[in-house]
């Protein structure tokens, strides 16, 4: 994942504030405590984008809902698939067009709670067979919501499974929802979000390559503005696959 600078909210202060007093905020040395690491080991994963963290003041901070979610992750996963593991054994950035359908593009996403947005996202993972039952589904999704919004800011969010072994198989898949009113989806930039890109994989490389892509094309706003003004699923994978490669 990679780092994100938070800036001032709308009411003043800083976005981590929303955490401070609860322990959910480490610091880089809280955390090389609480992985059982060296600080310089930590410190280098940080800049090789190997763990989730935001810079806040010049200073590395870590969610401890987020850290718990990235060790389960490297615990517990095991590729089921073969694309996954070809993505695994390759140095090479996971290429969006592996990843994208045109059935699995949505241009309509009405605005409303995470429950009825999310429960649209994953409408065709079901029509297309990957997932019976959707609301076991949303169900795990919100969870995961309820830690930390997955809402990366500039009109983006990515939701996902806390668990990746929990998601259907058949993956890895994204979907692509755009909802063009805006929605509230809790950003840490308090905006609306627009786009919204659910990934489904049961591996934690597969997703950390993939979350590390999605957040470069959501800071081009060229790319997200093409996106919006999409007609057509058609258009929508075209601008991405575009985009993606002329390097995210």
């Amino acid at each position: 994942m990679t780092a994100t600078t938070f800036g001032p909210s709308r009411e003043g202060g800083d976005i981590s504030s929303r955490f401070a007093g609860s322990g959910e905020v480490m610091t880089l040395a809280e955390l090389a405590v609480y992985l059982r690491l060296a600080e310089k080991t930590v410190l280098r994963m940080v800049h090789k984008g190997q763990i989730p963290c935001a810079k806040v003041a010049s200073q590395w901070r870590f969610l401890r809902p987020m850290i718990d979610d990235w060790l389960i992750a490297k615990m517990r996963v095991v590729p089921r698939n073969d694309l996954a593991r070809l993505m695994e054994s390759t140095p090479e950035v996971v290429p969006l067009s592996r990843l994208l359908k045109v059935e699995f593009i949505l241009i309509d996403v009405r605005p409303g709670s995470k429950e009825e947005v999310l429960r649209q996202l994953v409408q065709p993972l079901v029509g297309t067979r990957l997932l019976v039952h959707a609301q076991p589904f949303v169900e795990k999704l919100l969870e995961r919501e309820r830690i930390v919004s997955t809402a990366v800011g500039k009109g983006v969010a990515i939701p996902h499974l806390r668990n990746p072994r929990e998601n259907p198989e058949g993956g890895p898949v994204l979907v692509v929802g755009i909802c063009r009113e805006g929605t509230d989806f809790d950003a840490p930039d308090q905006d609306k979000t627009h786009l919204f890109f659910l990934l489904c994989t049961d591996s934690e490389v597969v997703h950390l390559r993939v979350l590390a892509k999605v957040n470069r094309l959501a800071g081009r706003k060229d790319v997200m503005n093409r996106l919006l003004r999409s007609e057509s699923p058609e258009q929508v994978l075209h601008v991405l696959i575009r985009a993606d490669q002329e390097g995210g």
